[in-house]
């Protein structure tokens, strides 16, 4: 089942839709001339079975009317033979919705994943084989890039999830948390809990230790730390489940919302997320 650090590179692309366009600056893909980038339905199916449902869309369009269509999909670990055989179709059936050509990006979590994912997938027709373009350590475009400045913080945070950035480099904590430190105070707090997440259980604690001293302690640290950083996380989790709900296009009441907000329990909310991610109906989420 997914889980929430498969979500992440998600929430970029939800925060920031043009992202997807970056991941593809260095693929010789053509873009619309212009475009602006919105993110689309990711419901792939068609009016009979079998689903198919990407994990994103985003649809490119230009100001000479081009458009692109860029299926994301997010991989922690190497994919499941079935997954790997419907890509071909998410392709197919997002270039027939949207009438214009598609592409799929995924994004892997580490370098194992990368290579799996870049094998080219066979279909049996003649010149007809899919090779994906994966995002990993050795290609995650540089968020120091001035051409990239509109996505620098999502592309700081994607760095930290693909590990193009290694965490336990006390040089490289500090880069990251100066890049964060330019946002507002929402979406910082939202982009630090991602790296927070997306590190290892050392590269955790050294960042803890690094926004606890003076040059980064600041309101949102002081809420993550100590006696308040419990709170901070449950109210990180309560907005994450909420966004993931809305985005599998889930109607969230008020009574629900307030069920949400008012759990106090981490892994009660991390368990309701991990559900969200691929349950058909949203009281499939909420069994106990």
């Amino acid at each position: 089942m997914p889980k929430i650090r498969h979500e992440l590179p998600l929430e970029l692309l939800r925060y920031r839709p043009e992202l997807a366009a970056v991941l593809l600056a260095d693929t010789g893909i053509e873009l619309p001339v212009g475009a602006t980038a919105t993110v689309t339905d990711s419901n792939l199916s068609t009016c009979e079975p079998p689903e198919f449902r990407a994990d994103a869309v985003t649809l490119l369009r230009g100001t000479d009317g081009g458009k692109l269509a860029i299926i994301t999909e997010s991989q922690s670990d190497s994919p499941k033979p079935g997954k790997r055989r419907a890509w071909p179709a998410y392709v197919a059936v997002a270039q027939s919705q949207h009438d214009c050509d598609a592409v799929l990006v995924v994004i892997a979590s580490n370098p194992a994943t990368a290579r799996a994912c870049r094998r080219t997938i066979r279909t049996g027709h003649p010149g007809f084989d899919l090779a994906p373009i994966v995002i990993g350590p050795d290609n995650t475009p540089d968020p120091t890039n001035p051409a990239f400045a509109p996505v620098a913080a999502e592309l700081t945070v994607l760095s930290a999830v693909t590990q193009a950035f290694d965490l336990h480099q006390d040089a490289t904590r500090r880069m990251v948390l100066d890049q964060l430190a330019t946002l507002d105070p929402e979406t910082r707090t939202t982009y630090t809990r991602f790296v927070h997440q997306a590190a290892s259980e050392a590269a955790k604690e050294a960042l803890e230790e690094l926004m606890a001293s003076p040059a980064y302690r600041d309101e949102f640290v002081d809420g993550l730390l100590d006696q308040g950083r419990a709170e901070g996380e449950l109210t990180g989790e309560a907005k994450m489940l909420i966004r993931i709900l809305n985005a599998r296009g889930f109607v969230v009441s008020g009574h629900l919302r307030a069920r949400i907000q008012s759990c106090s329990e981490t892994k009660q909310l991390e368990t309701w997320a991990d559900r969200a991610v691929s349950a058909d109906t949203i009281e499939a989420v909420f069994l106990d």
